[in-house]
């Protein structure tokens, strides 16, 4: 079976979103944007896996290091959670 997957991940490390959040945001503002960002962001991938893993076979699980129900555990969680939390 050949597998598509629509754009591209972008799967951060927590210490990565920390960076994106901390990026030279002077105002509360800045920050209160940056967060709306990291959470509109953590909302596209969860669904674009939600989307993608029902194609997915177990192979493709694995080259990822997860498991089928750690997925969907991932993808179950509220966006203000952090991703791999």
């Amino acid at each position: 079976m050949r597998h598509a997957l629509d754009g591209e991940y972008r799967r951060y490390e927590q210490r990565q979103l920390a960076a994106l959040l901390g990026e030279a945001h002077t105002s509360h503002f800045g920050a209160l944007v940056a967060t709306f960002r990291l959470w509109q962001e953590r909302r596209r991938i969860r669904r674009q896996m939600a989307r993608d893993m029902q194609t997915f076979n177990e192979a493709m699980f694995e080259d990822v290091g997860m498991t089928r129900k750690e997925a969907a555990r991932e993808v179950r969680k509220p966006f203000w959670r952090p991703l791999g939390a």
